[in-house]
């Protein structure tokens, strides 16, 4: 009996020292890659309108002001999205010298995504603050349209192409 105890010891030896050998050996193949990651998030700031045109007819006189009556729209849904810090919206018309008077307004701006200014005029074409206080946030606010003529002012047509950009506040 001593022999077979001798042979399964050195049997389990064999298989210990192979598994020794095979570990050290495992070990001793391993490599080391390191990688360096650089991550930048640069500054993001994203505007819409959903009425891309509108048409304002004034049509209506009043006897009681002697004056056209204003031409009012609240369809238009403005809405943006800005990862930066003070930010404000503003609006701009391409028309330098109108004729008749165009009024934008933010109303109903969400939640604390900003300040709306009072009411911009549209009576030349330099930029105008719509809404301000926008830090890191995404909002939405209507867009109240408003346009009025004097009689003075006669009949006509005016087209404006308005700009509306969130900037550095």
């Amino acid at each position: 009996m001593n022999r077979r105890y001798k042979s399964i010891a050195k049997a389990i030896l064999a298989v210990m020292t192979l598994m020794v050998l095979t570990l050290t050996n495992a070990c001793a193949q391993q490599a080391i890659a390191t990688q360096v990651l650089t991550l930048q998030v640069v500054e993001a700031n994203k505007i819409d309108i959903s009425l891309k045109a509108v048409t304002l007819v004034i049509d209506q006189a009043s006897l009681e002001s002697g004056s056209p009556v204003e031409a009012v729209n609240e369809d238009g849904v403005l809405v943006w999205v800005t990862n930066g810090d003070s930010k404000k919206i503003t609006v701009v018309s391409n028309n330098p010298s109108p004729r008749f008077q165009v009024k934008l307004q933010a109303v109903n701006v969400s939640g604390s995504a900003g300040v709306a200014a009072p009411e911009a005029v549209l009576n030349d074409n330099t930029t105008k603050d719509l809404i301000s206080g926008i830090s890191r946030s995404s909002g939405r606010c209507k867009i109240r349209m408003t346009a009025s003529a004097k009689v003075a002012n006669g009949v006509g047509t005016e087209t404006y192409a308005i700009t509306y950009t969130v900037t550095g506040g």
